[in-house]
């Protein structure tokens, strides 16, 4: 039988997916910003590609950071994905556990068992989706600081170049 020892036992069950949601939305504010930082750059080499000649030094290590911004857009797209799959599955979560509370209260023991299998399925899957989100955000890391370091390299040389003139 399933009982509550107290009122506060389903505010506890809500607690964990409130603060996992709030994580996860947070994480959501940050992947939108770096989508953006993406693609102001992307239409920043995109035009400098326009102005330059192909097959010259500059032309080639801007399509390598073309490139480049093209592995970040796609890990951003992913983690993005999973990271609104976990926002609306932890406030899903959050919801079945209150239900679930209200279950036990009025005394529907079987249903709120399976309320709390839902929930629990709903929480592995969230945690999932947050999990792999943040993977994604390592390797979009890793490759935005490959990015950076092409970056640096082509303003050298177009430094040096200019010095040269």
């Amino acid at each position: 039988m399933i009982t509550a020892e107290s009122p506060f036992s389903v505010l506890t069950a809500v607690a964990a997916p409130a603060l996992l949601t709030n994580s996860s939305t947070v994480l959501v504010l940050g992947l939108g910003n770096r989508i953006a930082r993406v693609v102001d750059r992307t239409r920043t080499v995109a035009g400098v590609m326009a102005r330059t000649e192909e097959g010259c030094e500059l032309y080639m290590r801007l399509q390598q950071q073309a490139g480049l911004l093209g592995r970040r857009r796609e890990y951003l797209g992913h983690a993005l994905r999973l990271g609104y799959a976990a926002v609306g599955g932890f406030a899903a979560e959050a919801l079945v556990a209150v239900m679930g509370g209200t279950l036990v209260h009025y005394e529907y023991h079987w249903e709120a068992r399976l309320a709390a299998l839902a929930a629990l399925t709903i929480g592995f899957a969230s945690v999932g989706s947050l999990v792999m989100a943040c993977v994604y955000m390592v390797r979009e890391t890793a490759v935005a600081l490959d990015n950076l370091s092409e970056e640096a390299k082509t303003v050298m040389m177009e430094a040096a170049r200019e010095l040269r003139k």
